[in-house]
């Protein structure tokens, strides 16, 4: 996926190479590298306006929660 948003053109390139998961013994993307180009690149005004909450996943880190549907609708409406 890294080197398929860097053929894009839609932003600059993003180094592809994985990187250590903390102090965990994983290589993993970074992902996050990728959105922070992709917002930068973003020139409407409106868009650059709303704030980047990310996938419910990414905020929250509760199991109990993510198993409820209804509370999760309920939060991700809350943020539009």
């Amino acid at each position: 996926m890294a080197a398929l948003q860097n053929r894009s053109g839609l932003t600059e390139a993003v180094d592809p190479g994985l990187r250590p998961y903390h102090s965990r013994p994983f290589q993993v993307l970074h992902a996050e590298r990728f959105a922070q180009a992709l917002a930068r690149s973003i020139t409407d005004p409106e868009l650059r306006a709303l704030p980047l909450t990310g996938n419910v996943d990414q905020w929250a880190d509760s199991t109990d929660f993510l198993g409820r549907q209804g509370a999760v609708r309920a939060a991700v409406d809350a943020l539009g």
